[in-house]
């Protein structure tokens, strides 16, 4: 080894003792309050340690009870909405049965008023031919009795005794009425 070495290492050696006469005084000087700030420090590290957990705890219990809270509002809402549906589908399906009956109804109203219609117009079919029918009945027999009328007429007017005349009257006079 060389003398520098010897004094390099020598030096170390010093340094070293000063470094930890340094260290003695610093200890005699600022060691009680620097251990003191130091405990103080880890309190204060372990105080913000255990406020930060119980905060964080906090945190998550609200967020908890929140995230609860929404689900449940969010399963109310479902359910109201469903529930509506089903209500609003209720009253289409109730709108849809109504409609069809009355539909039914003035169908069948629409039928009873038809074969009702039906059964005047065959009615008065009826009373107009059998009034036709009377009136040509009338006819005839006001015809018959007319031309018995001129038959007696002209044979009154004319010989009694004469059956020549009168066949040529009574057929002149119904050869001049309609025959119905």
């Amino acid at each position: 080894m060389s003398d520098r070495d010897y004094d390099l290492k020598n030096g170390r050696v010093q340094g070293q003792q000063v470094s930890s006469s340094l260290e003695q005084v610093r200890e005699i000087l600022f060691g009680g309050p620097f251990r003191e700030l130091e405990r103080k420090l880890a309190r204060v590290d372990a105080h913000l340690a255990t406020e930060a957990e119980e905060l964080r705890k906090e945190m998550r219990r609200r967020l908890d009870v929140l995230e609860g809270h929404v689900q449940r509002e969010a399963e109310a809402l479902v359910a109201r909405f469903e529930s509506e549906r089903i209500a609003h589908a209720e009253s289409l399906a109730k709108a849809n049965r109504e409609s069809r009956e009355i539909i039914g109804a003035l169908e069948q109203r629409m039928t009873r008023l038809e074969e009702s219609l039906a059964r005047a117009q065959r009615e008065l079919r009826q009373q107009i031919l059998d009034q036709a029918k009377a009136f040509l009945d009338e006819t005839r027999q006001a015809r018959d009795e007319m031309a018995a009328t001129v038959e007696r007429e002209l044979v009154a007017l004319t010989e009694p005794h004469d059956s020549e005349n009168e066949r040529f009257s009574s057929t002149l006079v119904r050869a001049q009425l309609p025959d119905h």
